[in-house]
This record gives C-alpha cells, structure tokens and sequence, in this order.
C-alpha cells in the first residue's frame, strides 16, 4: 500500500497493533456456527468497517448538500430525498479518523431512526459480506465499533485485513439532539 502520508496517533497504532495480534492469534479457530453476520462493507482510506446490512435502506452516488450553520464536523449538511430532508453524515469523522483525501465515495441511505433521517458518506462500498466476528476482547473497542472480523479476502487485496463493525445506533447517538418544541 502506498504511504499517504496519514500519521497514526501513537494511541490508536498501540490499539491497531493490539487488534491484529488479537487476529493473528485467532488465524484459523473455526467460528462458532450462527455467529455469522451480513454487513455491507465499506472502506476508508486502508481501513473496512462493516454496517449491518438491514441498517442500510440504499446505497446512493455522491449527492449535493445543504451545510449546517454550527453544526458538529462529522455533519456535512442536509440533502433532500424522496420529499424527506436526511442528514448526511462523513463515517470517517463521525468514527474520529481524517477527513478523506477525496471527493465523491457513497451514500448510505439508512433506514429511519425515529422522525430523523440520516445518511452516511464513505470513500467506497466494497460488498455485501457475510463475516464471522472475532472473539469478545471483554471491553468496548470503540464508542461505535463494537467488534471486529476478518475482511474478505477479495475486499483487501488477498491481505488479511481487520473490518470494524458499527453499531448504527451507538455511531447516530451524538447526532440524535432531542427536538426543540415549537412556540420555545
């Protein structure tokens, strides 16, 4: 893979590191039978993260949007669609890492959460994907990633490659801000 010139802070690298010795350590101990899980993978920058696919109403190409005056980072603005106004979120802020280097990528419609509407904007949709989830590390991974399996082969180029698995709840938690009443 080519450097990009991303820098790594020194935390997350120690947590990286971590998770694939996890991965090598589990390279080959069959997954218990059920545990398999349908996620459509998507990928930032060298990384792949998994949404469950029933939290995925359609997958859209690059749409315009509205910017959102004070709104937080990870919110790039609002877009119309089927006569609904939807919140589009960039996946990479809202998970903490760089802002992608390019333009353009995927938006993925998600189904209602309540009266709101959101989508999320990623560099690329790789595939639907059956995985099996790693082993419990018996603590949270992240406040949206909830666990880890092994990528597809063909998604990472024949590497053995970790992929994140979002929660969507957890991940559209901070961006849920309670309704302001009218008349306040």
């Amino acid at each position: 893979m080519p450097n990009r010139g991303v820098i790594v802070p020194p935390q997350r690298a120690a947590r990286i590191l971590e998770q694939r010795t996890r991965l090598l350590a589990a390279r080959g101990a069959a997954a218990p039978a059920g545990t398999r899980l349908r996620v459509l993978a998507c990928q930032l920058g060298d990384e792949f993260y998994g949404l469950p696919l029933e939290a995925v109403a359609q997958v859209l190409p690059p749409v315009a949007w509205a910017p959102v005056a004070g709104a937080l980072p990870a919110v790039l603005g609002l877009f119309s669609h089927a006569g609904q106004m939807v919140c589009l979120l960039d996946l990479a802020l809202a998970l903490g890492r760089a802002a992608p280097q390019a333009e353009g990528g995927h938006v993925l419609l998600l189904r209602a959460a309540g009266s709101r509407r959101f989508a999320l904007r990623v560099e690329r949709v790789a595939a639907v994907a059956e995985v099996a989830p790693l082993p419990d590390p018996g603590r949270p991974v992240e406040r949206a990633v909830t666990g880890h399996a092994l990528a597809p082969p063909e998604l990472a180029g024949g590497r053995h490659a970790l992929l994140g698995l979002i929660d969507p709840h957890r991940l559209l938690q901070p961006f849920m801000a309670p309704a302001v009443p009218s008349g306040a």
